[in-house]
C-alpha cells in the first residue's frame, strides 16, 4: 500500500516538475517575446554626424537630385527605444543592404546617385531568433529639368499687326519625371523690364499657349499715341516659368530665357535697319566720332552715316539680301570692331545685335628728347588714342629703393631724377580699357649740367 502510494506519488511529483519545467520555459521564452526588434532607415546629408534620428526621421519615400551625396544608415529600436550602434549588434546576426544592384553589409554607408530614376533601398536584418526584418525606402532620383523656347524664333519679325490668325507659343520642357507634376505660367509684355510681373495664364507643360490676333489696338488709337506703322515695329518679349512639384510637397523652378518677336512694317516699300554701338571702356574725354558705311552685295555704297551718337544708330533701306555694314572710329582709331553682314526682308525692323567697339592696343611712352637739363624734370610723352590713360595705373620705379617723384599732366609725364649716379627708370602704363604698356627701362645718366637717356630696354624679368 505505502510503497504503492510512493509510486503514485514520485509519478504526480514527475508530473508536476514536467509542468513546471515546461512552464519555466515558456515563462523565459515569453520575457524574449516581449523584446521586440525594429528597424528604421535613415537618408540624410552626408556630413551629419553623430546620432540622426535626433535630427531627421525615417521616411518611406525620398527626393533627390543627380549627384546628391547621402548617407544611409540603420536604426534600431528595442521596444520602441533607440539602440546604440554598439548595442544594437547584440541583437541581430547579420545587416544586409540591396541598392542599385549593390549589396552592402555595414549600417552605416554613403552613397550617391548618379542617375536619375526610382529606386528601392532594402534593408534585411536577421535577428537573434532567426526571423528576417525586411524594410524599403523608395528613393526618387529626379531628373535636371529646364525649359526651353522655341516658337515663335527669337527676334522674329514678321508679325501682321492686325491680323485675326493665331501666334503659338511653344517650348520644351524638360526633367519632369513620372511621379512629379508639373505646370508652366506663361508671361508677356511690350516692356522687357516688366515681363515677370505681367502672367497671361497657366497651362500644363506639355502644351502650347496660343495667343488670339489681332495684337495691337486700332490703327487710330495707335496713332493718337504717335505710333505708326510704317515708320516703326513693336515688340513683345515672353517667357515661361515652369514649376515642378511631388507628393512631399517639394518644389523645383525653372525660368526660361525671354523671347521677342515683332511686327512687321505696313503700307512702305522701305525696311528700317538698326544698328546698337556700344564703346567698352570708354573715358568720355570727347564723343566718338563713328562712321559707317553700307554697302550691298555688289559692294556699291548704299549709305555712309556719320555721327557721335556712339549708342544707335537707324537707317532705312530697300529690301535685299547680303548687305555688308563697315564700321570706323575715326577720331579715337585704337576702337576697332568686325564687319558684318545682313539680310533686309521687305516690311521688316531688323535689330542687330550690339555691335561692340574696342580698344586692344596698349598706350606708347616716349621721351620729348634724349638730353635734359640736370635741374629739370625728364619728360615723357604718353599717346593713348583708345579709352584714355588711367593716371591711377602709372607705375615708375628705379631698380634700387629710391622713390621716384612723378606727376602726369596729359599728355607729358614728369619725372624728377635724382642727379648723383646714373640709373635705370621702369615705367609700365595702362589704360581704361586694361592695356599695358611692355615693361621697358630707361637708362638715365648724369652728365656735367644734363641727363641723357639711352633706350628702351625690355626688362625680361616681367616679360617671364
Amino acid at each position: 500500500m505505502n510503497q504503492r502510494f510512493n509510486r503514485i506519488l514520485a509519478a504526480v511529483l514527475a508530473a508536476s516538475a514536467f509542468t513546471l519545467t515546461s512552464c519555466g520555459d515558456e515563462a523565459t521564452f515569453s520575457n524574449l517575446e516581449k523584446n521586440t526588434l525594429t528597424q528604421e532607415i535613415y537618408v540624410v546629408p552626408e556630413t551629419i554626424t553623430g546620432p540622426v534620428h535626433i535630427f531627421f526621421s525615417p521616411k518611406k519615400e525620398i527626393y533627390l537630385n543627380v549627384n546628391d551625396s547621402k548617407k544611409i544608415q540603420a536604426v534600431f529600436r528595442l521596444n520602441g527605444e533607440i539602440l546604440d550602434a554598439d548595442e544594437a549588434v547584440n541583437y541581430y546576426h547579420s545587416l544586409l543592404w540591396k541598392i542599385e544592384n549593390k549589396k552592402i553589409n555595414i549600417p552605416t554607408f554613403r552613397h550617391t546617385f548618379q542617375n536619375p530614376g526610382e529606386y528601392n533601398c532594402i534593408l534585411q536584418t536577421v535577428d537573434k531568433f532567426g526571423d528576417t526584418l525586411t524594410d524599403t525606402t523608395i528613393i526618387y532620383v529626379n531628373s535636371p529639368s529646364s525649359i526651353t523656347l522655341t516658337s515663335p524664333r527669337d527676334g522674329y519679325n514678321q508679325i501682321d499687326p492686325f491680323s485675326e490668325e493665331e501666334i503659338n507659343l511653344k517650348w520644351d520642357a524638360i526633367g519632369i519625371d513620372p511621379w512629379e507634376t508639373a505646370e508652366c505660367t506663361v508671361y508677356g509684355s511690350n516692356k522687357k523690364d516688366m515681363l515677370w510681373n505681367k502672367p497671361l495664364g497657366t497651362s500644363d507643360c506639355n502644351e502650347k499657349t496660343t495667343i488670339v490676333g489681332p495684337i495691337v489696338p486700332s490703327r487710330d488709337t495707335l496713332e493718337s499715341y504717335g505710333i505708326y506703322l510704317e515708320e516703326e515695329s513693336i515688340t513683345f518679349y515672353w517667357g515661361v516659368i515652369m514649376t515642378i512639384s511631388n507628393s512631399n510637397g517639394d518644389q523645383t523652378v525653372d525660368t526660361s530665357n525671354i523671347f521677342q518677336f515683332s511686327t512687321r512694317l505696313i503700307d512702305t516699300d522701305s525696311s528700317i535697319l538698326n544698328i546698337p554701338i556700344e564703346y567698352k571702356s570708354f573715358s568720355e574725354i570727347a564723343p566718338p566720332d563713328t562712321r559707317i558705311t553700307i554697302k550691298d552685295a555688289s559692294g556699291n555704297t548704299l549709305k555712309e552715316l556719320y555721327g557721335q551718337n556712339h549708342s544707335f544708330t537707324s537707317t532705312k533701306l530697300a529690301p535685299q539680301t547680303g548687305v555688308t555694314i563697315y564700321l570706323e572710329e575715326l577720331y579715337y582709331d585704337e576702337y576697332k570692331t568686325d564687319s558684318l553682314k545682313v539680310d533686309i526682308p521687305e516690311h521688316t525692323v531688323v535689330n542687330l545685335d550690339t555691335v561692340y567697339f574696342e580698344d586692344n592696343i596698349a598706350p606708347t611712352v616716349w621721351p620729348t628728347n634724349m638730353e635734359f637739363p640736370i635741374y629739370a624734370p625728364i619728360e615723357f610723352a604718353v599717346m593713348d588714342k583708345g579709352s584714355g590713360i588711367n593716371a591711377s595705373l602709372i607705375s615708375l620705379h628705379y631698380d634700387e629703393t629710391d622713390p621716384v617723384n612723378f606727376s602726369y599732366q596729359e599728355p607729358v609725364l614728369f619725372v624728377m631724377v635724382p642727379n648723383n649716379k646714373q640709373r635705370r627708370l621702369y615705367i609700365q602704363i595702362s589704360d581704361y580699357a586694361g592695356n599695358t604698356t611692355i615693361p621697358v627701362f630707361w637708362n638715365v645718366t648724369p652728365k656735367k649740367d644734363k641727363f641723357v637717356l639711352d633706350g628702351p630696354y625690355f626688362y625680361e624679368k616681367e616679360l617671364e
